[in-house]
């Protein structure tokens, strides 16, 4: 085989691809991860927000439900009340996202001794709002399990909770408590008991 022939036939054999990536196949991963992220990370955001507004409806269920457990359960003459509070100590009158305590009344055998909270809630998340219909502040549980319709700022109408975040009222939840003492909240975000949708302040 002359050299012409052994040169012609080197270049045609096909070369070996060198290792790596070329140039637009690294543009091209880039644009697929940058669509990717762009779809991820607003979803993981709403799944968060979500997340955290249900835990925070969440404990004040608990808060609610515990308030009239620990009235029925000790029979305290005066009751259990749930309260807004910024100390988690004593019913301060602050708006509810700020913080709730559980709180017994006045030991009739102790009147000295100051009543400790049973239970504390701190403030709600940054741009969470959580409102009362009638504007209680307070809510009191008597002994029977009802509520002390007495202290009431509405003593015919159930108490209603709601509560916001940033992204307005098609997220907003709703809860309420009944005049008999019993907790329930609404099934579907954005709306209340009856369906109706909710508005945000």
């Amino acid at each position: 085989m002359t050299p012409p022939t052994r040169l012609r036939k080197a270049l045609q054999e096909p070369r070996p691809r060198p290792a790596g990536f070329t140039l637009v196949e690294l543009l091209i991963t880039i644009v697929v991860l940058s669509i990717l992220l762009g779809l991820a990370v607003p979803a993981f955001r709403t799944f968060m927000q979500n997340d955290q507004q249900w835990v925070q409806q969440t404990n004040l269920v608990l808060s609610l439900n515990s308030a009239r457990s620990e009235a029925i359960k000790e029979d305290i003459a005066g009751g259990v009340v749930v309260c807004s509070s910024t100390d988690g100590a004593t019913c301060t009158g602050t708006p509810w996202n700020q913080g709730w305590i559980v709180l017994p009344s006045v030991n009739p055998f102790n009147p000295a001794a100051a009543p400790k909270p049973v239970q504390v809630a701190g403030a709600l998340a940054t741009g969470t709002t959580l409102t009362e219909a009638n504007g209680n502040l307070s809510i009191t549980f008597l002994s029977n399990g009802v509520l002390n319709t007495g202290l009431l700022a509405n003593p015919g109408a159930p108490v209603a909770f709601k509560m916001c975040d940033v992204r307005g009222a098609t997220y907003a939840r709703y809860l309420q408590v009944s005049l008999m003492g019993r907790v329930v909240m609404s099934p579907t975000v954005g709306q209340d008991l009856t369906g109706a949708a909710l508005t945000c302040p």
